[in-house]
């Protein structure tokens, strides 16, 4: 957040690319384990520092006040997901895996992802939150999660130019670069997505999508949605539904995410944030004991409770 706001100061600079040095992914967000360790520390901060450094940055790209550019080549996952989300030119190639899969470790779609997310239609936005479903660069543009698609192999000649261009020809050479996305698989399922992520309860949408995956068995995206409400923390899924709802009048990003600081402040205090890292990310055994264990135990009041922000710090 210090150099993007020393880089936003600085008249020197006219626009921002970010992009990654590994080839397989963009970026698929931070060191959920040091999170983890600082969850169960003694520290009465617990994992606060992680989440406020995580949040400001994504801020301090949101007022950056420059046009940001992201090459979204690979993963795009969680953290990395918000950072390309707050760029003015959010760039996907053929390899882009994008979603937002935190409900399988016990916590939340955060970084702003309610409005991002909340953005696309409903029972879309139901579908990424719960269940981390994974989608591509034309599924992204079709959603407005992504600006263009362009070539993976052309991604270094596309950042040389970038960099070396006037700020007024970024569209110019992003243009030049553009190439067609293709059909997006979301569009063939969408009736069947929005049958099963109606409104109502998360229960009745499991059940259907359990009833229409026996009829289906051949489909793998009812297979993945069945899967995930069988494995995902039950919290987590009901938590996202009900972020969809208390964020449905915001328009600030800001906002957003000040929220979710708040909130990962009470999710990162349960148990289950440590389990659900330790299950998927460290010990791999992808058997989670979530507490509580089913959709039907997780109570309003339960919920109440993470959605209260009273005695929590500021942001900022």
């Amino acid at each position: 957040a210090d150099q993007l706001s020393r880089w936003a100061k600085d008249e020197t600079i006219t626009h921002l690319i970010l992009c990654s040095s590994s080839p397989r992914a963009f970026c698929v967000g931070g060191d959920i384990k040091y999170a983890r360790q600082l969850a169960i520390s003694d520290d009465p901060a617990g994992a606060e520092p992680y989440f406020r450094a995580e949040y400001l940055a994504d801020i301090a790209l949101i007022e950056f006040g420059k046009p940001v550019i992201s090459l979204c080549d690979g993963i795009v996952m969680g953290g990395g997901a918000g950072l390309a989300q707050y760029s003015q030119h959010i760039l996907m190639t053929e390899t882009t895996r994008f979603s937002m899969p935190e409900s399988a470790i016990g916590f939340f779609p955060d970084v702003g992802a309610s409005l991002f997310l909340g953005c696309c239609p409903k029972s879309v936005a139901r579908l990424m939150g719960m269940t981390g479903y994974i989608v591509g660069a034309a599924d992204c543009l079709l959603l407005g999660l992504a600006t263009a698609q362009v070539p993976s192999e052309s991604l270094a000649d596309l950042k040389e130019k970038l960099l070396q261009c006037h700020v007024n020809e970024i569209d110019i050479i992003i243009k030049q670069f553009q190439c067609d996305a293709g059909q997006p698989s979301l569009a063939s399922q969408r009736r069947l997505i929005d049958y099963v992520f109606a409104d109502g309860s998360i229960e009745s949408m499991r059940d259907r999508a359990v009833n229409l995956a026996e009829k289906m068995s051949h489909n793998k995206l009812l297979g993945g949605i069945v899967k995930a409400f069988e494995t995902r923390c039950p919290l987590s899924v009901k938590l996202f539904d009900r972020l969809l709802v208390e964020t449905d009048h915001l328009t600030d990003p800001v906002a957003a995410i000040e929220l979710d600081f708040h909130l990962a402040l009470r999710m990162t205090e349960r148990a289950d944030f440590a389990e659900g890292i330790r299950a998927i990310v460290i010990d791999k055994d992808q058997a989670p004991q979530w507490t509580p264990n089913s959709l039907e135990a997780v109570t309003e009041t339960m919920l109440d409770a993470i959605f209260d922000r009273s005695g929590l710090p500021p942001l900022r």
